[in-house]
């Protein structure tokens, strides 16, 4: 049966995972579709993976060898996985890791995961000493996700909080030169006069 290949992401656009395995055949094994399988889940969930199996068989080996060159630059994760132990050695897959790991060695940020299934024996010298997360785990998905999550997520820059100067209290207003109080209008004389004359001219039209 002729498995429909996923297609993967374009290397020209960049791509977030490097999902490296042996050259797969075209009829579907265990292996084709634990790995197609893999691949589908990665690219659900928004990440651009990069399958060479996948890519489109018209290429001519050139095309083919350069898309692969651009995607090992640009990737910041591999994703290293295979079912059993016959994938473990291809040499087309060591030379492909071998290449991310240099990488890795001069850009601490680029991180490599391998995934593996039915593994009888050691995997190959390049990869010795890593973690293998065990695909047939059904924890496998969840925790790879969340490892990539963590490896792909920049970290987050600690962010200097400039705290804002305090508001020194309002001043009060300094206190300006006395003023000197205002006079009351002497009403209560104004009246007395008022009063004073009213009787003198009384008076003098008594006279």
């Amino acid at each position: 049966m002729e498995e429909n290949r996923p297609a993967p992401e374009t290397a020209e656009n960049g791509c977030d995972i490097f999902l490296c395995t042996r050259e797969l055949p075209d009829v579907l094994t265990a292996e084709t579709a634990a790995l197609r399988q893999l691949c589908s889940a990665l690219a659900g969930d928004g990440y651009r993976v990069f399958f060479p199996s996948a890519l489109p068989k018209e290429l001519s080996d050139e095309e083919r060898a350069s898309r692969i060159v651009e995607a090992l630059q640009t990737a910041k994760v591999m994703v290293a996985a295979g079912v059993g132990d016959e994938g473990a050695d291809d040499p087309v897959a060591v030379k492909l890791r071998s290449a991310f790991l240099a990488r890795a060695k001069e850009d601490p940020s680029r991180r490599m995961f391998v995934c593996w299934r039915d593994a009888g024996r050691a995997l190959s010298p390049e990869l010795e000493g890593m973690d293998v997360l065990d695909m047939s785990d059904l924890s496998f998905l969840v925790t790879l996700k969340e490892q990539l999550a963590a490896a792909l997520t920049p970290p987050a820059e600690a962010e200097e909080e400039t705290a804002a100067p305090e508001e020194a209290p309002a001043a009060e207003a300094a206190p300006g030169p006395e003023e000197a109080p205002k006079k009351a209008f002497p009403w209560k004389w104004l009246l007395l006069g008022a009063v004073v004359i009213g009787v003198i001219v009384y008076l003098l039209i008594k006279k």
